[in-house]
């Protein structure tokens, strides 16, 4: 039986680092404003059990993000566990809660050389209980921000991540006593399949953090986050970063706020309406045992029991992106306009296929 909790989605300044040191700097000031987060929200009846942080949060929005640094990638680049993981803890300690956060470039023992966006969980007890490395992308992940998908791994990846399970090596779900929580990280949250992939592994709480402008004032943002509530029968924490602080001590807002919890049937249940001058949160309280009652009722909004697999699968037998694409190579320069002009050869088979169609003028 899992008591109600309440989860809390923090939506901090984010300062962009160049070093380890500065990313420690950026976690001292959200455990900061985590401590009155976490007091404010606790006032709402259930004790907190679950705090987020949002993509960037703890590494900051590189400011030329476009054009890409190596040199601050490389410096920048940590473990987990490592430093940031191990200040988080001291915080998952003294709440008795789960902290679930992301950083933007995190070294793998298992592919040396090469830097992942991995989103992850540290348990009440301080430990790595959860990662998942981010594994859809646009041109800008690996060109510019100088990380590597996982699909273009994809052998190598499943057997060391997933132990042959491809579920559990693109998908996984960390098992908790306050329910079953996949995290998702911005980009990937604009396909339907990445939250059907965390829900088909068990995911009860899906986080879906940050997305950048244009993208929230155009509504995507709570589109997606409702749909992929809805369709799955999950629970979407949202997060999204906060705004910039420039070199002048001043804000920039590049994404638009509105951090929000959506409930398994895709209603916002709280959301932040816009852009904030510095800190905020959301916060409500979850009820995980509602959600399995919904989950095993035989209603017509309990999709899971309806799912005919065969005839979905046939949608994918003819593959888009080809992975493998890095097994033999590193970020380097020149990566983006590489994925671009791969990019562009994917529209040319879509075209040749017939699933896309050229306008006449």
């Amino acid at each position: 039986m899992v008591a109600p909790y309440t989860a809390v989605a923090l939506s901090t300044r984010n300062y962009a680092v160049k070093t380890t040191k500065e990313s420690l700097e950026n976690i001292k000031r959200i455990n900061d404003f985590m401590d009155v987060a976490v007091m404010v929200a606790a006032t709402d009846g259930a004790p907190v059990r679950l705090i987020v942080l949002p993509e960037m949060a703890i590494q900051g929005m590189p400011m030329d993000f476009r054009a890409g640094n190596k040199e601050q990638h490389e410096s920048a680049a940590t473990t987990i566990p490592g430093p940031e993981t191990e200040a988080l803890a001291v915080k998952a300690k003294q709440f008795n809660a789960y902290i679930a956060a992301e950083l933007l470039w995190v070294r793998d023992e298992d592919f040396p050389g090469h830097l992942f966006n991995v989103g992850f969980i540290i348990s009440p007890q301080g430990e790595i209980v959860y990662r998942r490395a981010k594994a859809t992308s646009d041109a800008y992940e690996g060109g510019a921000l100088g990380t590597t998908n996982p699909h273009d791994l994809w052998d190598q990846w499943i057997e060391k991540k997933g132990n042959g399970s491809k579920l559990d090596a693109f998908f996984p779900v960390a098992r908790t006593e306050i329910g079953n929580i996949g995290y998702l990280i911005c980009h990937e949250g604009a396909y339907p399949e990445t939250g059907r992939g965390l829900a088909m592994n068990g995911c009860e709480v899906m986080i879906r953090a940050t997305l950048i402008e244009p993208q929230v004032m155009q509504g995507m943002w709570e589109l997606q986050n409702r749909a992929h509530a809805m369709f799955n029968q999950m629970i979407v924490i949202s997060p999204n970063l906060g705004p910039q602080v420039g070199k002048d001590g001043g804000f920039f807002d590049v994404f638009g706020g509105q951090s929000m919890i959506v409930d398994h049937k895709g209603h916002v249940l709280v959301k932040q309406p816009g852009m904030a001058n510095g800190d905020s949160f959301v916060s409500t309280v979850i009820d995980i045992e509602a959600l399995r009652r919904a989950r095993i009722a035989n209603g017509v909004t309990n999709w899971f029991k309806d799912l005919r697999t065969e005839q979905y699968a046939a949608i994918y037998e003819q593959p888009i992106y080809e992975k493998n694409q890095y097994v033999k190579e590193l970020p380097q320069e020149g990566w983006l306009a590489r994925e671009d002009k791969r990019r562009a050869g994917n529209i040319e088979k879509l075209v040749e296929r017939g699933l896309l169609v050229r306008p006449n003028n």
